[in-house]
């Protein structure tokens, strides 16, 4: 392996990871008040729904139900700018988010072509029950989405079971980009690309008896290589992604 190269590649086998604990953002100010205002909005739509009386009730819910579902994914939004995934472009914010396993999102678009065919084209608004079903999936929506916006920005792991292979992964979003800190064996780096590897470029190490060397950099004690990096391609910074939110999901 050429040890001046600053472009290499990880083998993409992470079917046997093990994450052994993981660190997440907090919600700030700006987050709560956000998080109030679509609560607001789908409170608003509830009360309209409850004391029904005619069709203006019916009209102002899926409004507010509409607004409620706008302020969650401009939140979402500004974590995780969806448009730099490719589905965005051409299917919608939602599609990125079914993609991650958070929503589903047919009922939610009918929603929202609804409330523009009700506000702009005079469409009569749905009947109560319907409307029910809509207040019911808005509010599944804004539920399953809360845990996104605390998203996950590091998570130590362990690859195999030898235990030589483990590091730390962190995460941006906002771009997205992957950072790894890892001890890995010889096996999984190369210096040039093959199908499916992670390509990545390295970093000068971060372990003080390795300052200013650029990684990867050979322990003979332990036929490892110490490895700093960044995840440079699309592809592969998606497995890393999807580790991520199947945490976010199942936490």
């Amino acid at each position: 392996m050429t040890q001046t190269a600053t472009r290499w590649w990880l083998a993409n086998d992470l079917s046997d990871i093990y994450v052994d604990g993981h660190g997440s953002a907090l919600l700030d100010t700006r987050d709560q008040e956000l998080i109030a205002r679509a609560e607001k909005s789908f409170a608003h739509a509830e009360h309209r729904l409850d004391n029904h009386k005619n069709e203006y009730d019916r009209i102002d819910a899926v409004l507010a139900l509409k607004r409620a579902m706008d302020t969650r994914l401009e939140h979402l939004n500004s974590i995780y700018q969806f448009t730099q995934h490719p589905n965005a472009k051409s299917h919608g914010w939602l599609a990125v988010l079914e993609s991650w396993g958070f929503v589903k999102q047919r009922t939610l678009r009918r929603i929202r072509r609804l409330r523009n065919a009700v506000e702009h084209d005079g469409v009569a608004p749905p009947d109560l029950d319907e409307c029910e079903d809509y207040r019911e999936v808005t509010w599944w929506f804004l539920r399953g989405t809360l845990g996104l916006l605390t998203p996950v920005l590091d998570f130590d792991f362990e690859l195999g079971d030898s235990g030589k292979v483990h590091g730390s992964c962190d995460l941006s979003y906002n771009p997205l980009q992957i950072t790894l800190t890892a001890t890995v064996t010889p096996e999984m780096l190369s210096d040039s690309p093959l199908p499916g590897w992670i390509e990545m470029e390295t970093l000068p190490a971060l372990a003080l008896r390795y300052q200013g060397k650029t990684t990867p950099v050979e322990d003979p004690d332990t036929a490892t290589y110490y490895l700093c990096a960044k995840v440079t391609d699309w592809a592969s910074v998606q497995p890393f992604l999807g580790i991520a939110m199947e945490m976010i999901a199942h936490r």
